[in-house]
């Protein structure tokens, strides 16, 4: 155990790889490497990278440049590369990243302190053509996540082949955890002092065990929030809306994403789905809870998307008011079948058509906001933003708000500390930040 060197661990991307990158580290920490934050002190730095878009796919290499550049300098005595961009391009990062020293695949994690040991020689590529890892109980996470939230995966890999996704290609088919695993390790996590969950998978309805599962959740003593992420609407089930709407713990939140509501435009994207089906949903969840929150990510400038069709979804959109909406420009990714498909949008249009759904987002906000002011809503603490003697400004969420992809709250009160859970008044906000006081801790 002497000698082995500090490591580093960079995270890019969604919360998938930030659980991949969390059980690296913990992989780490068991066989006894000293782990450090800060890649400026470490001896060994790891960059888990994102590949899912080209955008994706450039900031992972800016990274990976700024970590050769130290390891040809000597500042670093080994860099590994892994995740989905190893995954997507194996062979072609050899030549680009001539100083790293092994590119990994998704299958190769459990390698790591083994071939950090061996203090490997640039230019190794370990790549399974097609992934098929996906870890059990036996592969414990180290948390990298505020002490009272934490990710929870479902499922690995996808096979709804959506025409404009990389991920199949990159993470590979759908592999299925056990629910016992599941539930054992939301255990462990709520042993740690975790306090909300967050599902997550490439798609969470995909696991037909997704109401069992829920339901061993809300059985779990020590957890307040169960909150669900990346619901696919051609699998998402009424009944699961029904039995969201009726727990104490599974927030009344889903995370859908809709992609686009022009039947003519789903079919070329490979949904598998009819804006009917995503629309009879929306007023489902908003008749058992006209609160609901309801957060959805669209797709504009599809190959062939004609104005009328864009107008299909900006009509739909005002009409179906999601309480969060993110907004794609479509990405010709090489490899999948809609990057070969004729009559690509121009990028003018396409910009064009995202700022109109951009300033629709940005005005069914702020509706939103003045909807929710002078109200009393439940929130958590995320962190301090700044204190004085009788009063503690907090940065946190309201509990329609998933971390880092929604609105932040920043709450006024005295004594609010980390991971509080409590009642705040709305007083105001701007933008994607909400503003309130707190009334007390629950």
């Amino acid at each position: 155990m002497t000698n082995l060197p500090r490591v580093s661990v960079i995270n890019l991307g969604c919360p998938k790889n930030r659980v991949d990158a969390e059980i690296i580290l913990a992989e780490l920490a068991q066989a006894g490497f000293p782990i450090t934050g800060d890649a400026t002190d470490a001896q060994a730095v790891i960059v888990n990278t994102c590949a899912f878009l080209e955008e994706a796919i450039e900031e992972s290499a800016q990274v990976i440049e700024t970590q050769q550049e130290r390891r040809r300098r000597g500042e670093i005595e080994t860099l590994l590369v892994t995740g989905c961009l190893p995954q997507r391009q194996p062979r072609e990062l050899v030549g680009r990243f001539p100083w790293v020293d092994a590119f990994l695949g998704l299958d190769q994690i459990p390698e790591i302190p083994g071939l950090l040991r061996e203090n490997p020689h640039p230019g190794q590529v370990l790549v399974s053509a097609t992934p098929c890892w996906n870890p059990g109980r036996e592969y414990p996470r180290l948390l990298s996540t505020p002490s009272h939230y934490a990710y929870l995966r479902l499922t690995e890999g996808c096979s709804n082949c959506c025409s404009y996704c990389t991920i199949p290609m990159i993470r590979g088919p759908l592999r299925l955890r056990r629910t016992e695993d599941i539930l054992k390790e939301a255990g462990d996590l709520v042993t740690l002092g975790i306090k909300e969950l967050i599902l997550i998978a490439q798609d969470t309805a995909a696991h037909p065990e997704l109401s069992t599962i829920l339901k061993g959740l809300e059985r779990t003593d020590g957890l307040r929030w169960i909150r669900l992420l990346y619901a696919h609407p051609a699998h998402l089930e009424e009944k699961i809306l029904e039995q969201m709407a009726a727990s104490d713990k599974v927030l009344n939140y889903i995370d859908m994403p809709i992609q686009h509501l022009a039947d003519s435009v789903l079919e070329r994207m490979n949904r598998n789905v009819g804006a009917d089906r995503t629309e009879r949903l929306v007023k489902k969840a908003r008749s058992l809870d006209p609160d609901f929150a309801l957060r959805t990510t669209v797709i504009v400038g599809f190959p062939a998307e004609t104005e009328e069709e864009f107008e299909v979804l900006l009509e739909g959109l005002k009409r179906l008011r999601f309480t969060h909406l993110g907004i794609f420009v479509y990405s010709q990714e090489e490899g999948t079948d809609a990057a070969e498909m004729g009559n690509q949008v121009p990028w003018e249009v396409k910009k064009e058509r995202a700022e109109r759904l951009v300033d629709l987002a940005a005005k069914l906000q702020a509706e939103e906001t003045e909807r929710l002011k002078g109200t009393h809503q439940e929130a958590v603490v995320d962190f301090a933003k700044e204190a004085s003697e009788d009063c503690v400004t907090c940065v946190g969420r309201l509990w329609n708000d998933a971390p880092e992809i929604d609105r932040v709250v920043e709450i006024e009160g005295p004594g609010v500390n980390q991971g509080c859970f409590g009642k705040v008044e709305i007083t105001g906000g701007r933008n994607d930040r909400i503003f309130a006081r707190w009334i007390e801790s629950i």
